[in-house]
């Protein structure tokens, strides 16, 4: 089951979120983020989050047929976590992370750090980025010269095989705190297969 989760800052165009993601099973909107489904087209089966951020606080209640929990201001999850904590627990076996972009470096980071979690989203689609993790294979296509960047995660080091990389990354070992930024495609697809460890691979939107 593949669930949608739309949360606040700067998400995606309509193209964009329809070429790397589309509808899902789920659609669930973490406070502002109702905002970013709105603006979507997108129909919400569930809603979260304290409220603080989104531009109206009347707007969830637009959506009779949304499940709608409010969670106090005051709480040891940000509105994000909430979201994919619970799309997990009702079975989902893809999270889709959409908007989180710009705002503030503190939000920004902390969606980040999901991606260290082992119910971590497998898709993040910003306004400026595309995001994946990788930790068995992933294929990407693109025109040659198109940026691709990849940041190891976790404790464990990070090797790899590739292939369509201008700079392989198949006799490299990673560890947290090293940078692979601003690679590019040397072919039409790029695949990277791990063999240890977990990457974060990151694209900028504008080169999709």
């Amino acid at each position: 089951m593949k669930a949608v989760l739309c949360t606040g800052g700067e998400g995606p165009s309509a193209a964009l979120f329809a070429a790397r993601c589309g509808a899902g099973d789920l659609t669930i909107a973490a406070d502002s983020g109702l905002d970013l489904a709105v603006r979507l087209g997108l129909m919400p089966d569930l809603i979260v989050g304290d409220f603080d951020s989104v531009s109206d606080p009347g707007l969830p209640s637009r959506y009779p047929s949304a499940e709608v929990i409010s969670f106090p201001r005051d709480k040891d999850e940000t509105d994000t976590e909430i979201a994919i904590r619970i799309a997990r627990e009702r079975g989902a076996t893809e999270v889709v992370l959409v908007g989180g972009g710009g705002g503030r470096l503190d939000h920004l980071l902390g969606i980040v750090e999901q991606f260290e979690r082992d119910s971590r989203p497998d898709l993040w689609i910003s306004a400026g980025c595309v995001v994946r993790a990788v930790d068995s294979e992933i294929r990407e296509t693109g025109a040659i010269g198109d940026i691709i960047s990849f940041i190891p995660l976790g404790c464990e080091p990070c090797t790899m095989r590739s292939t369509g990389l201008r700079w392989p990354l198949d006799r490299i070992e990673w560890r947290r705190g090293d940078i692979g930024v601003s690679n590019e495609f040397a072919e039409s697809e790029v695949c990277v297969t791990m063999r240890t460890g977990l990457l974060l691979m990151i694209r900028p939107s504008g080169e999709m």
